[in-house]
């Protein structure tokens, strides 16, 4: 009931905001209460744990809710204040700061950590709260990741379009030459019509636009790259300021904040947390995003997200077939299962999206994985009509009751404008629907981004993969799919900001293990 009538409520809040943007919208949570004279009546009616329940619910929907502030008033002694200062040590007045703030069991034998969930009061004044998981010593670790005036040079940085530089070859195979010119993952309007190549393509919201070749057709192309120092040497050059680059450097950098504690923090937790096989079963409205680590596994705190062994997987996967479109981190899922399964491929029978993949046909499993289409960041040529867009791949997909679908969209769009990447998710979600309309047992999964190493410090790495840019292409994806029940969002973001192992695109095994645990824990529930 609390569900669906929050539901109602939060569309009301978007019209709402639509009308009148300024508007400021709150929403609070419940808290604890009496219990009149210990009767039973009164705790089947009005338990301290009921009323946990609704406010979760709250949490969940609007947690990442950019037009809600969420007062979140249960367990005030889970949370802290945080107040920033400019260098002059004077207390701010406005927000913007980009913060990341874990719980970490003080007892190395649990290995448990948590997320904290960070409210900008837009004041200076921040509201960092902790979920509390696990009994025991705790210690809080907060880490100004960039203060809000590197937040504003990310900003003007990321709407400037074309910082980085890529190069397609065509092929003239009379003569066996090769021509190559630049292209663009956004339009060009300084490059006259008669002297580009357009490859864009309207209705799935994808630009890609190349210098035509003197003498030769568009078709001709062949093969395209990035040109990575190309692209740092242009993006630096958009930060000339001396001010600015400091902004990027320590102090003023991941700076680790002290908490500055009178004594140290025991939780005392005086209800049982409920077990993994308690919890209700994951489905598309039980988010499997909040939770904790537990010696080195991702434990749920909304629904039962299953560790699961080798057999697991083959039960679960047996007699489907998985398509799989992102980018590399999503690779590592596919290539995981290909040695879990295990996966074969066969290059005289199988096309090359198996090759990332394959088949196993004891348990009649089919895995295929292809990369999305442009813009790629990867230094190596490769064929340009080897690549399609996500939304034509969703239309090829017949789908049925043993397809799904994973996609994961974000790494290479970092350096984008954001209305890219928002353009590309409204038309994958158009297709989505529509292959749910054609198969409405489909089951299709987008998941979000995650944070990630930088590459020795430099400050083009955080000006074209900050996690700050990360984090809102996270939000755009929760944006378009929230509540949309033909998709279900895996959320990673909170899972790597408290991980066991260390930031990387490439994360570790057991964090490529854990997110499969929830993806598998949503295909199979039961």
């Amino acid at each position: 009931m609390i569900r669906s009538r929050m539901y109602a409520i939060r569309a009301a809040i978007h019209r709402l905001k639509r009308r009148s943007p300024d508007t400021q919208v709150f929403v609070r949570t419940g808290t604890t209460r009496e219990h009149k004279r210990g009767e039973l009546k009164y705790y089947l009616l009005a338990s301290d744990w009921l009323a946990y329940q609704i406010t979760e619910v709250i949490r969940e929907m609007f947690g990442a809710d950019p037009d809600v502030v969420v007062l979140d008033t249960w367990d005030m002694s889970g949370s802290l204040r945080v107040v920033a200062r400019d260098k002059e040590g004077r207390p701010k007045t406005y927000g913007g700061d980009f913060f990341r703030a874990r719980l970490v069991s003080s007892d190395r034998s649990l290995q448990a950590s948590s997320a904290g969930h960070v409210t900008d009061h837009c004041n200076g004044t921040y509201t960092v709260q902790f979920p509390l998981y696990w009994v025991g010593g705790v210690l809080i670790k907060i880490q100004l990741v960039h203060p809000s005036e590197a937040v504003k040079v990310l900003q003007r940085v990321r709407t400037i379009p074309n910082k980085r530089v890529f190069h397609c070859s065509f092929v003239d195979e009379n003569i066996n030459a090769t021509y190559t010119k630049q292209c663009f993952s956004s339009a060009n309007p300084s490059l006259p019509p008669n002297q580009q190549c357009d490859f864009s393509k309207g209705e799935v919201n994808g630009t890609w636009v190349c210098e035509r070749p003197e003498k030769l057709p568009c078709s001709a192309i062949s093969k395209c790259r990035w040109a990575p120092g190309n692209s740092r040497t242009k993006t630096l050059s958009l930060v000339s300021n001396d001010e600015e680059k400091k902004l990027f450097q320590k102090p003023y950098l991941e700076a680790e904040l002290e908490v500055d504690l009178k004594q140290p923090i025991l939780v005392v937790l005086e209800a049982e947390l409920s077990s993994q096989e308690q919890l209700p079963p994951c489905t598309w409205d039980k988010s499997s995003a909040l939770g904790y680590w537990s010696a080195k596994v991702w434990r749920s705190s909304v629904c039962n997200v299953r560790a699961f062994a080798k057999e697991d997987v083959q039960r679960c996967m047996a007699n489907k077939t998985l398509y799989m479109q992102g980018d590399s981190t999503l690779r590592q899922w596919s290539q995981r299962l290909q040695k879990v399964v295990p996966l074969y491929y066969n290059k005289t029978t199988m096309d090359s999206t198996a090759l990332l993949g394959g088949d196993n046909n004891q348990w009649n499993i089919s895995v295929r994985y292809r990369f999305h289409h442009f813009p790629v960041q990867g230094g190596a040529w490769i064929y340009f009509n080897d690549f399609s867009y996500t939304a034509d791949v969703l239309d090829s997909i017949r789908g049925g009751p043993n397809t799904v679908v994973v996609l994961g969209l974000w790494a290479h769009f970092t350096a984008e404008p954001l209305d890219m990447i928002r353009s590309r998710m409204y038309a994958i979600r158009a297709a989505i629907h529509r292959l749910k309309r054609r198969s409405p047992d489909t089951q299709v999964f987008v998941r979000t981004g995650t944070t990630r190493e930088h590459t020795r410090g430099k400050i083009e790495f955080y000006l074209l993969n900050s996690d700050w840019l990360a984090y809102q292409i996270t939000e755009v994806i929760r944006e378009v799919f929230r509540a949309d029940p033909d998709v279900v969002v895996l959320d990673t973001w909170d899972m790597s900001v408290c991980q066991p192992g260390k930031d990387g695109i490439h994360p570790d095994q057991t964090m490529v293990d854990s997110q499969l645990n929830r993806l598998l824990s949503h295909i199979c529930p039961n």
